[in-house]
């Protein structure tokens, strides 16, 4: 995200985009717009456009008369009124039927909503910040989604990122959400082990910020004694392995020319005995812990080990002396 876009718009009054895989944050930072802003006495309120049936739409945000249609027994107050001079928050913009986006883009340009079953406009004095997880541009191209509108909503559009792309940002992350389980759970004297921190800063993180929360807050529920360790993760975690293909994990440079072989069994074989050597170094020689992480059995990483000339044996050795040493310096 832009910091320097952010603190430059947080005032504004006109349309805010937020845009991002999903568990990036959008929320969260939808509030922390609120929260700075020169408004924030004001309400925020927050919408699920998904959860909002499609004949209900203008009911919810522009509010109804008593009467103006069956089960209208009373008259009902929007999202639109109800927000005041505050901040109101749709998030999913994506999933609104091209009709709502008609009735949202009017409201945009005109300021002016009507109650279903009136005939007087209301002004409406409040500020809208929209979020979304799809591409809009692409839907544009495909019909489903207005141009008019997007091209009205996309001036000042904050983008967030997947988390695993910046290593800085995601190690701090990690600190910060690992302090706060902690204060929450009492267990403030829990560290991370070394090798679990790597794995959590390699990992894939596909369902982002929020699933690296829930991560994290069951490392620390799950945890017994002062450290916690790899073997603490859920079952259904999955690091990125990626991370062993890219470049820095595996180059093929010049100590790595044996893994271009003309026999493609051969290659394959090669290939293999290099990602679990490397699997099994990451993790001091742990079978059981490696086997679980690569969802193989025990029994075929031994296996393979052996076929391979892996030492288990040796790379535990190692990671305990390197251990002592750590503790004696």
């Amino acid at each position: 995200m832009n910091e320097s876009l952010f603190f430059k718009i947080i005032n504004i009054n006109s349309p805010i985009l937020i845009t991002g895989p999903t568990g990036t944050g959008k929320s969260q930072l939808a509030n922390k717009i609120f929260k700075y802003s020169s408004i924030n006495k004001d309400k925020f309120l927050v919408l699920q456009l998904a959860n909002i049936k499609e004949d209900l739409f203008e009911s919810e945000l522009y509010g109804h008369k008593k009467g103006s249609f069956t089960g209208a027994s009373e008259n009902k107050l929007g999202y639109f009124f109800e927000v005041g001079k505050g901040t109101l928050f749709l998030d999913e913009i994506g999933e609104l039927s091209l009709e709502a986006q008609k009735k949202l883009l009017y409201l945009l340009e005109e300021k002016k909503f009507t109650p279903v079953g009136s005939t007087f406009p209301i002004e409406f004095k409040g500020r809208i910040i929209m979020a979304t997880n799809k591409d809009l541009q692409a839907m544009v191209k495909t019909g489903s989604f207005r141009e008019d509108l997007y091209f009205r909503i996309n001036i000042f559009n904050l983008e967030l990122e997947s988390i695993r792309k910046d290593k800085i940002k995601l190690r701090q992350i990690i600190n910060e959400q690992l302090i706060f389980y902690k204060s929450k759970y009492h267990k403030t004297e829990l560290t991370l082990d070394l090798e679990l921190e790597r794995l959590l800063i390699d990992a894939s993180w596909a369902g982002n910020y929020r699933e690296l929360k829930n991560t994290l807050e069951y490392l620390v529920v799950m945890s017994e004694g002062h450290l916690v360790k790899i073997s603490d993760l859920p079952k259904n975690f999955e690091p990125n392995l990626q991370v062993l293909i890219n470049k820095e994990e595996i180059d093929l440079q010049a100590n790595d020319r044996d893994l271009i072989k003309e026999d493609f069994n051969e290659a394959i074989e090669a290939f293999e005995a290099k990602y679990l050597k490397e699997m099994l170094e990451r993790f001091s020689g742990r079978v059981n812990e490696t086997a679980r992480i690569l969802g193989m059995s025990k029994t075929t990483l031994i296996n393979k080990s052996k076929k391979y000339k892996i030492n288990t044996l040796k790379m535990r050795a190692d990671a305990s002396t390197l251990k002592d040493v750590d503790l004696a310096a």
